[in-house]
């Protein structure tokens, strides 16, 4: 149950974070906001405060802000009746700033996610030795005896300074008796040819990056970090999709890919097996992946909005308001098709 209510809330604040700036965005450039809704119509409570309606939905599914003047279905004579408080009479870069609104909050939360965490754990700083931070059960490494932490000081009487070094040496010698030695032991291991998946032929894990603490008056550190980790998790993100999108067309299909029951999973075996820091950092990597896979140019997604907008700015007129409604009317079915589809192969991964 624990689990459930952090999944809950964690993934609840990610969405409310992501609408709120759209709301926050559209309120800047003066645009009215009717309703701030957290999860799909139909509505199952709504409060108005000011001129705003703040809205829970029966579908617990992401959420929404409604915008005046928003519906791409407003005719050009309509949109000239409604003033300059409606989206459809703001200028294509005031539309521009609405729409990646929640991108960008998505992008700065997970940077502030990334920046406690690592104000928590220290900054990962390279140095010149080579730990052992793992070691698989039955793999050579453990066979002969070799320990986590030992630092591997040479291998094939070669000095070890950098983790390359030492796969590039393995690499060469597969198969082979190779001689490690440490800052504890020294070590003949033959060099498996073919390891499991996920393991290397000494079934050892290393690095040679240690965790630098940071004091507060630090805190540039950690939020410098922070701005490297949603980079660096955005480009993976961004390879993944590609990867996901190139095993489609090829009928390999997408395996790896899960939705709210997954993510529920991950969850709770992260917060079992490593802690609540550790889940904080996972769903900061979900709030990467929120903005990533909003900004995509398909219909009913941010990115898909943002097409319309950039066309009105290089064509200087609207898009056709019925194909505009027709399009992300469209794009939604299909999201909303695709979310069933993942849904129902997390349940079949469940009975697996």
């Amino acid at each position: 149950m624990l689990d459930l209510i952090i999944f809950f809330v964690a993934l609840s604040v990610l969405v409310i974070i992501h609408e709120f700036g759209h709301f926050f965005a559209a309120k800047k450039v003066g645009i009215k906001v009717e309703e701030f809704g957290l999860g799909i119509p139909p509505r199952a409570w709504g409060k108005k405060i000011g001129e705003t309606i703040w809205s829970l939905n029966w579908l617990p599914i992401g959420g929404f802000v409604r915008m005046y003047g928003e519906d791409p279905h407003v005719t050009n004579k309509d949109a000239h009746k409604m003033g300059h408080r409606a989206f459809v009479n703001k200028t294509p870069l005031q539309k521009f700033v609405v729409v990646v609104g929640g991108v960008t909050m998505n992008m700065i939360l997970a940077i502030a996610i990334f920046a406690v965490v690592y104000k928590n754990t220290g900054i990962p700083v390279e140095t010149d030795k080579v730990r052992i931070t793992d070691i698989s059960p039955e793999s050579p490494a453990a066979m002969a005896g070799m320990r986590e932490n030992e630092v591997i000081l040479k291998i094939m009487d070669t000095p070890i300074t950098k983790p390359q070094e030492l796969i590039e040496i393995v690499g060469k010698n597969k198969g082979k008796e190779i001689k490690i030695v440490t800052d504890l032991s020294t070590y003949s291991i033959v060099a498996r040819e073919n390891p499991p998946a996920g393991q290397g032929s000494l079934g050892v894990a290393i690095s040679n990056s240690t965790m630098q603490p940071v004091a507060w008056w630090e805190i540039h550190k950690s939020v410098g970090q922070g701005f490297k980790e949603a980079y660096f998790w955005g480009k993976v993100i961004v390879e993944g999709l590609g990867k996901m999108v190139a095993d489609v067309f090829s009928g390999r299909g997408a395996a790896d890919v899960s939705g709210p029951i997954g993510m529920y999973q991950a969850t709770s075996s992260i917060r079992q097996s490593q802690g609540m820091l550790a889940v904080l950092h996972f769903f900061g990597i979900i709030s990467v992946n929120l903005a990533v896979m909003n900004i995509l140019p398909l219909p009913a997604l941010d990115g898909g909005r943002l097409m319309f907008v950039i066309y009105e700015a290089i064509t200087k007129k609207r898009p056709n308001p019925d194909w505009e409604g027709r399009i992300h009317q469209a794009g939604m079915l299909f999201l909303l098709g695709l979310i069933a589809l993942v849904a129902i192969g997390d349940v079949v991964k469940l009975f697996r």
